[in-house]
C-alpha cells in the first residue's frame, strides 16, 4: 500500500514540504499533484488556501531472465485448463483457497481465485484505489491479471481564519476554524467476496496560529488602528471554531442640544380636586421675586465625529440651540435668566424657541360689568366673580374667572379656568396662534419672490460688467420696481397682504413681526425711503425673514388649555387641549389643536379636535345631531354613543343605526374607518 497525504498551506512550495515532512519522504520519491493554488475570492475578503497531495512513488523491482522464465511458467500454471480432477486456484501471496475472495492483512489486499467467479471490491471516498495503473470509482470485478494498488491519503490542513468588516465597517469580525490532521488506516478483514475498502479516520484539532499573522491581515485590509490584541491573543489559543471582534471603529460621540433648566415649579389648578384650594397661597407659590433666577440657559455642547476601521469619519449630527426671546420684565446675566419684577413668570415653548418673561397679574375680586368696564391687561388676569352679559375680558397670560360667564367674550394667550358655567359665550385660548399660522404662510410666499428678484437683479448685474458693490441704493430700488412692474408683480400683491394682516392683529403679535414687516414696507412700497443700502443688505433681509419662518413655522407645545365645568350655546376654541369637567356641552361648537376631554354628556353641536377626543355620552334619546369629528391620525372615544350621533376620522363618516358602548373609532392602514 502506498503512502499519501493532503496538505494545505499558504503557498504551494509550503504545502509541499510539510507533505514531505509528514510522509518521511524526499522530493524524488513521490508525486505531486497541486489540487488548488492560492488566492482570495469573494472580492478579496475570502482567503484560499495552496492545497497538494503528496503519494509515494512504487519502487519498481528489477527483472532478470530468471524471474521473466519464471513469471511465464506462474502463467501456463495459472491459465491452462487441467482435468476437473485437478483444478487449482492459486491464492495471490497465500496458499490455495477452494473459493474467490480476498483479504485486507496489515494495510494489504490479498486475493483468491478458484475459476468460477471473481473477487469484487467497491472503494470508498477516503481511499485511493487502482487497477493497472487506473483509479476506480465504482464497484470493480478483479482478475487474477490485475495489477492492485490501494493508496491511503492523509490530510493536514492548518487553521484558517476570515475577517469581515460589518457595521458601516466599523467592526472587524474574525471568523476561526481550528487546524486538522486526518490520519487513515484500513482495518483486516477475513476473506470475502467483496470488499468494501473504507479507512478509519482519527482526527486531531490543532492551532498553531500566531497574533501577527492576524495583524498582517489586517493591515493589508488597510486596518492600523482600533485593533484589540487580547482578542488577536485568544484567537491563537483555541482549539474549536471561534467567532469574536479583533478590531474596532472610534464611535462617534452625539452632541447635546442647547436647553434650558427652568428653577420655578407650577401648581396648576386642578379643577376636579376636592380639596380647597386658597389662591392667594397659590399665587405666592407661583410667583417669582425680583433678582430671582428664572431659568439657566444650558449652552449646546458639539459632538465628537467618529471613524471607521478603514479611517473614513463617521459624522454626528450638528446641535441645536435654543432662541430665548426675553420680555421687558427679564433679563439674562451671563446664562442665567433673571426677574426685573416680583411677578408671575410665562415660560412659552416652540420647538427650539423660549420666550421668557415675567407678567403682573391683574386681580379684579368682583363681578365684570358695565360699571368697571371691559378688561384688557398684559399679564394675567383674576376675576372673582362673574362675566356679565356683553363684557370683554382679554389677557396676553393666563385668565381665571371664578365665577360663570354669560354672553361674554373672553380672549386668553396662554390659558383660561372658568369656575361657573359657560352659557351663550365665546371662549378662545391661543388664538394668536392661528393668525402666526397664517402669517408664515404669507412670508413663505413673499419670500420666495423676494429670492427670484435677487437672482434677477444679480443676473442683471453680471450682464452690465458691474460689481454689486457699485449698485447705488437709489439705483437698487428703481431696479426693483421695474422687475416688479414687468414680472414680479404677484410678489407686490402678496407683500401688501402680508403687511396688512401684521397691522391687523399688531396687538397680538410681537415685535418681530411687526419689524419684519415695517422693513418690507421701506424696502417695497415707501417711495420716500431707499432702507436697502445695496444687494447685501437685501440678502439679510431675506435671512431674517427666513429665521421668523424657521422658528414660528414649528408648532407650538401643547400647552394651551380651556377648563370649564359646563357650557351651553357656546362657542370655544383652544389652540391645545379643552377640558369639561363636570355636566358636560348641549348645543356647543368645541374646536382644539390637540385633545378634548368632556365629562358629562355632549348634546348636539360639533366637537373638533386633531389628535383626541374622549367623551362620556354623546346625543340623547331623542333625536339630537351630534357630530364628532378628528383628523386621519386621530381617535375618538366613547363611551356612550346615541343612535344618531355622527363620528368622522379623516374623511371617513359613520352614523350610529342604535347605542353602541365602549367605542373606539380611528382609521388602519388601509385608511379604512375602524370601530372596535
Amino acid at each position: 500500500m502506498k503512502k499519501a497525504v493532503t496538505v494545505q498551506a499558504n503557498t504551494v512550495e509550503e504545502a509541499i514540504q510539510q507533505a514531505l515532512d509528514l510522509i518521511g519522504l524526499p522530493l524524488e520519491q513521490v508525486h505531486v499533484e497541486v489540487i488548488s493554488n492560492p488566492g482570495r475570492r469573494l472580492m478579496g475578503f475570502r482567503k484560499v488556501m495552496a492545497e497538494v497531495t503528496v503519494t509515494e512513488i512504487e519502487a519498481e523491482v528489477p527483472k532478470d531472465e530468471s524471474f521473466a522464465e519464471l513469471a511465464a511458467i506462474v502463467d501456463d500454471v495459472l491459465f491452462t485448463d487441467f482435468p476437473a480432477d485437478n483444478k487449482v486456484s492459486k491464492e495471490v501471496g497465500q496458499t490455495a483457497s477452494t473459493s474467490s475472495g480476498v483479504k485486507l492483512t496489515a494495510g494489504e489486499l490479498q486475493f483468491s481465485f478458484d475459476g468460477t467467479q471473481y473477487p469484487v471490491i467497491i472503494p470508498g471516498n477516503s481511499v485511493q484505489f487502482h487497477v493497472n495503473g487506473e483509479q476506480k470509482w465504482e464497484r470493480t470485478v478483479i482478475l487474477p491479471t490485475d495489477e492492485v494498488t490501494v493508496t491511503l491519503c492523509d490530510e493536514f490542513i492548518p487553521p484558517q481564519f476570515s475577517i469581515q468588516l460589518i457595521e458601516q465597517e466599523m467592526i472587524a469580525l474574525l471568523q476561526f476554524t481550528p487546524g486538522k490532521r486526518v490520519r487513515r488506516t484500513l482495518v483486516d478483514t477475513d476473506w470475502l467476496p467483496q470488499l468494501h475498502l473504507e479507512a478509519e479516520e482519527e482526527v486531531e484539532y490543532y492551532n498553531n496560529l500566531k497574533p501577527q499573522a492576524i495583524v498582517d491581515v489586517l493591515k493589508e485590509m488597510g486596518i492600523q488602528q482600533g485593533l484589540l490584541f487580547p482578542a488577536i491573543k485568544k484567537v491563537t489559543e483555541v482549539n474549536k471554531p471561534y467567532e469574536l471582534i479583533v478590531a474596532k471603529g472610534t464611535l462617534p460621540v452625539e452632541g447635546t442640544d442647547g436647553d434650558l433648566e427652568v428653577h420655578i415649579q407650577y401648581e396648576e389648578f386642578d379643577p376636579d380636586s376636592e380639596e380647597k384650594v386658597d389662591f392667594r397661597e397659590m399665587n405666592a407659590i407661583m410667583n417669582v421675586r425680583e433678582g430671582q433666577v428664572i431659568a439657566t440657559h444650558i449652552l449646546p455642547v458639539p459632538g465628537t465625529e467618529g471613524r471607521n476601521l478603514l479611517g473614513k469619519p463617521i459624522r454626528v449630527k450638528p446641535v441645536r440651540d435654543i432662541h430665548l426671546k426675553l420680555g421687558k420684565n427679564v433679563k439674562q446675566v451671563d446664562q442665567d435668566i433673571v426677574a426685573l419684577i416680583s411677578g408671575k413668570p410665562s415660560l412659552d415653548w416652540r420647538d427650539k424657541l423660549v420666550r421668557i418673561d415675567v407678567h403682573h397679574e391683574f386681580n379684579h375680586p368682583g363681578e365684570v360689568d358695565m360699571e368697571s368696564g371691559n378688561i384688557r391687561f398684559e399679564g394675567d388676569v383674576r376675576i372673582g366673580g362673574n362675566v356679565m352679559p356683553s363684557m370683554f375680558v382679554g389677557a396676553t397670560g393666563a385668565i381665571y374667572i371664578g365665577g360663570a360667564v354669560t354672553k361674554a367674550t373672553v380672549h386668553a394667550v396662554q390659558s383660561a379656568t372658568i369656575r361657573g358655567n359657560v352659557l351663550s359665550s365665546t371662549i378662545s385660548v391661543g388664538e394668536q396662534e392661528v393668525v402666526i399660522s397664517e402669517l408664515v404662510g404669507y412670508l413663505k410666499s413673499v419670500v420666495t419672490e423676494m429670492e427670484q428678484i435677487k437672482t434677477a437683479i444679480h443676473q442683471v448685474v453680471v450682464i452690465r460688467g458691474n460689481d454689486e458693490e457699485e449698485m447705488s441704493p437709489s439705483e437698487l430700488k428703481r431696479l426693483i420696481y421695474l422687475l416688479m412692474e414687468k414680472k414680479y408683480s404677484r410678489f407686490e400683491e402678496l407683500n401688501k397682504r402680508f403687511i396688512q394682516n401684521v397691522k391687523e392683529y399688531a396687538a397680538q403679535l410681537t415685535d418681530e413681526w411687526t419689524g419684519i414687516a415695517d422693513r418690507l414696507y421701506d424696502a417695497f412700497i415707501n417711495p420716500l425711503k431707499e432702507s436697502l443700502e445695496g444687494l447685501a443688505e437685501f440678502g439679510l433681509l431675506i435671512e431674517d425673514a427666513k429665521t421668523l419662518i424657521d422658528i414660528y413655522g414649528a408648532d407650538a407645545s401643547p400647552q394651551n388649555k380651556l377648563v370649564l365645568p359646563y357650557a351651553i350655546n357656546s362657542t370655544l376654541f383652544s389652540n391645545g387641549n379643552i377640558e369639561v369637567t363636570s355636566k358636560g356641552v348641549y348645543h356647543s361648537t368645541l374646536t382644539a389643536k390637540h385633545d378634548i376631554t368632556i365629562k358629562g354628556v355632549c348634546r348636539g353641536g360639533e366637537i373638533i379636535a386633531e389628535n383626541l377626543i374622549a367623551l362620556q355620552e354623546t346625543g340623547s334619546e331623542n333625536p339630537v345631531k351630534t357630530v364628532v369629528k378628528t383628523s386621519r391620525t386621530g381617535r375618538i372615544k366613547i363611551g356612550l354613543a346615541y343612535a344618531g350621533t355622527e363620528i368622522q376620522v379623516g374623511p371617513r363618516k359613520h352614523v350610529f343605526s342604535k347605542n353602541g358602548h365602549s367605542i373606539v373609532a380611528r382609521l388602519n392602514e388601509e385608511d379604512e374607518l375602524v370601530l372596535y
